[in-house]
């Protein structure tokens, strides 16, 4: 699968319901499910999206009957990674050492966040 365009965080807004779905998703059931988050989004800005979406290698489409159907292509878990690897390529030159050291004297890691750095480093020894 190709590298996924960026998106921006309108479409990543409606890119977490549609993993939270589980299944596929109709535009007029993603605008229910988005007004109940509290915000006012219009039919076609949905489907604006959720093409945009598709075009960018986030879902598919298929249609049922009159109904376009949108379903996800790339996991949650997948997007995180890539955002990540994109993150510490392009801000930190691909170095994790560098990424950590612009934490070093940061009061964004504790003790704790250290232990736990610390135990996951050392699952790469086994």
């Amino acid at each position: 699968m190709g590298k996924q365009s960026n998106i921006t965080n309108a479409e990543l807004k409606v890119m977490k319901q549609v993993w939270a779905m589980g299944r596929m998703v109709t535009v007029p059931e993603m605008v229910d499910i988005l007004n109940d988050e509290g915000e006012e989004w219009a039919y076609q800005t949905v489907a604006t999206f959720l093409k945009n979406l598709e075009k960018k290698g986030f879902l598919s489409v298929t249609k049922q009957g009159k109904k376009l159907c949108y379903f996800p292509i790339i996991s949650q878990e997948q997007y995180k990674k890539n955002e990540a690897e994109g993150f510490l390529e392009n801000t930190f030159g691909g170095s994790m050492v560098n990424f950590l050291t612009a934490f070093r004297g940061s009061n964004k890691i504790g003790k704790k966040e250290i232990q736990e750095l610390k135990a996951w480093l050392d699952e790469f020894d086994n």
